[in-house]
């Protein structure tokens, strides 16, 4: 007699290796099979309430781009299973349907880690082409040819090995490289974070075919176009079912409004986040928690954080803020995940299941997440394993702890001698009211040292007197450890590091903070703050070199008030509300312009800016302070109709306060 259990039991297998390996056997589709209506995402519109995107909508947005692919020239190379396909998209939307869409036909996606034209025109070179922009709703936004007859999408066979992306490192110690990641690379680490970070169903999850993501919506500030944002904001959410905001929350207001619509509506978040988002959330009492408790269940489940070690006040600070654990992730585009921690636990770092590490002669990894999984791979960090560290007999099969002691590959030679860039940092982070600090030979500068030192905020220096009193004492306490040629000559002293998404201290930071020594028309930046993109505070120091204080005046320079208004310009050109901006064509008038005080050399200011509509138009509203008081206020005035012409200097209008 037939076994009749057996068809059940292959189905049951079936659903076992699908569940295992929901990228290779393009689980999304099943998972739109069974509960079509689901939410599969929430769109994100300005000014507007959050609103779900079905599953099935998701799949017929992704039809949609195999039908732009399907449009293209028949001898096209991009047409072809194995093509490879550059990808950047503003949105997870946009990012997600087109990489469903490449996969779906076999193809390869090549993720930039930004859409600088150099970058895109380099990486363009060496693929098959350059997927266009999405709209905000994930459709393509040239028309379709509906009349063209569908290409026959070729039968793709599940195989882990098959390249699934390249991805772009972040370039803080040089050059970005070009890395590529198999499915089952993808995979494995996938599996590790669903074995330790289950997502907990909830009650109206229990019987749903939707399955028990829905109830939990994945929000990120990161990008995706780096392997932490793809895999944890993007690919989880894709394997599982758990629906995932459309864009990033880059501002905490934005965080906080999605959190409390969600949870208003029954859900709980995972917020996918990094030291540099976690550092901006408001500083003050329980009265300005982004999220909360809601009939006694957590608001958001976890926060994930990587890119960086996050500091321990800033661990504290996002879990009272956010009200759920914080669980950092250390990696690297190379190596995926390597280790995990909870400050609120433990400061030192547990290796995640399935990764080896060994300590000596220098610190490793291996890994299934690896191109090679079986050979080492030596980190660029210095690690060290904890052999205090008691073990209780239940613990004898963990993974050791270990603990992070900083990069091994900071040597350089300046002048012909080795100088240790961790050695110089380490000296002056020991220093009284310095909090962090990023030491790096300046190329343009006969490699002389620039460092960037993060102060306590009342010791950030605010004039000419205070910086050199600081820089002196700094170098005092380098000069018994260290030759002359290793003490630091440029010096930029800052509230917190300008980090970019990923938690990274990268190339553009510091020609940003240093670009002052080549172009003296700038003020000398060190950094900038922003609640939304209508709103951005610039702050910066006046450099004793900057262009405009020569014969302004010769007892006394001083920044002229039109140099004022013009860096109030510039910064305004960059401001945005609901998507548009100012445009010099439209520009019409200064309003109710005040200069309250003298700005001097080496003087420390902020210029705060913010896009504002009203009856007439927009204007840009601006305040130039420093600690010894105002020194300009006023607006730009702008007609309603907005373009993207480029700026130039506006004219003002001749009144006493403005001359």
């Amino acid at each position: 007699m037939p076994d009749a259990r057996q068809p059940a039991s292959r189905a049951t297998e079936q659903d076992a290796a699908q569940r295992a390996t929901p990228l290779i056997r393009q689980g999304w589709r099943q998972l739109a099979r069974l509960a079509p209506e689901a939410p599969a995402c929430w769109l994100a519109s300005p000014g507007q309430p959050l609103r779900p995107l079905s599953r099935a909508a998701l799949m017929a947005r992704v039809d949609a781009w195999h039908q732009w692919l399907d449009n293209l020239p028949a001898a096209h190379a991009g047409r072809r299973p194995g093509a490879r396909w550059v990808l950047f998209q503003p949105t997870a939307l946009g990012a997600c349907v087109q990489l469903l869409a490449l996969w779906e036909r076999g193809m390869l996606a090549v993720l930039p880690g930004d859409d600088r034209p150099d970058t895109l025109a380099r990486l363009a070179a060496s693929s098959d082409g350059q997927l266009p922009e999405t709209s905000p709703a994930g459709w393509p936004t040239e028309p379709l040819d509906s009349s063209a007859a569908p290409g026959t999408r070729p039968e793709i066979t599940p195989d882990g090995a098959r390249l699934a992306l390249e991805l772009c490192t972040s370039g803080s110690t040089g050059e970005p490289l070009r890395i590529a990641k198999r499915f089952d690379q993808l995979e494995a680490e996938l599996a590790v974070h669903r074995a330790l970070w289950p997502l907990a169903p909830g009650p109206s999850d229990t019987d749903s075919a939707s399955g028990p993501g829905t109830d939990t919506v994945s929000l990120s500030q990161v990008s995706h176009q780096h392997i932490y944002g793809l895999l944890v904001s993007l690919l989880r959410p894709l394997s599982e079912g758990m629906p995932f905001l459309s864009e990033a929350c880059h501002y905490p207001e934005q965080l906080a409004a999605a959190i409390a619509q969600l949870s208003g509506l029954g859900h709980r978040c995972q917020l996918v986040s990094s030291p540099a988002q976690l550092a901006r959330l408001p500083q003050a009492s329980d009265e300005s928690r982004v999220a909360g408790q809601v009939q006694d269940q957590a608001q958001v489940l976890r926060v994930f954080s990587s890119g960086a070690p996050l500091p321990a006040e800033a661990a504290r600070h996002a879990e009272h803020c956010l009200q759920a654990p914080v669980i950092e992730i250390y990696g690297s585009t190379e190596t995926g995940g390597i280790a995990h921690r909870r400050q609120h636990e433990t400061p030192h770092w547990t290796p995640l299941p399935e990764v080896e590490l060994r300590f000596s002669p220098a610190f490793a990894v291996r890994s299934p997440f690896l191109e090679q999984p079986d050979q080492w791979w030596q980190q660029a960090d210095n690690a060290a394993p904890l052999t205090t560290e008691p073990q209780s007999p239940g613990d004898q099969s963990e993974a050791p702890r270990f603990q992070l002691l900083g990069r091994s590959d900071r040597l350089v030679k300046l002048a012909g001698k080795r100088v240790s860039l961790s050695a110089v940092e380490r000296c002056l982070r020991e220093q009284a009211q310095v909090v962090e600090v990023r030491c790096l030979p300046m190329p343009t500068r006969d490699h002389r040292l620039g460092a960037v030192v993060v102060m306590e905020e009342r010791a950030l220096p605010q004039n000419h007197a205070s910086r050199r009193d600081l820089i002196a004492r700094l170098r005092r306490a380098l000069m018994p450890g260290f030759e002359r040629i290793a003490l630091p000559r440029y010096w930029r002293f800052v509230t917190r590091l300008p980090l970019n998404a990923q938690g990274k201290f990268t190339a553009d930071s510091v020609a940003r903070l240093f670009a002052d020594l080549d172009d003296h028309r700038l003020p000398r930046w060190l950094g900038e703050t922003s609640s939304g993109p209508q709103q951005l505070t610039l702050e910066a120091e006046v450099p004793d070199s900057l262009c405009y204080l020569e014969g302004h005046f010769v007892a006394q320079p001083l920044v002229p008030g039109v140099v004022m208004l013009k860096w109030a310009r510039d910064l305004g050109r960059r401001l945005r509300l609901a998507g548009a901006g100012v445009a010099e064509s439209r520009f019409q008038r200064l309003e109710r312009i005040k200069f309250s005080n003298l700005l001097l050399p080496g003087m420390r200011f902020t210029l705060a800016t913010t896009l504002v509509a009203d009856s007439h138009g927009l204007r840009v509203d601006f305040r130039l302070e420093s600690r010894a008081g105002l020194h300009a206020s006023g607006r730009l005035r702008y007609g309603a109709d907005t373009d993207d012409t480029p700026f130039s200097s506006p004219r003002p209008t001749p009144t006493p306060e403005a001359s």
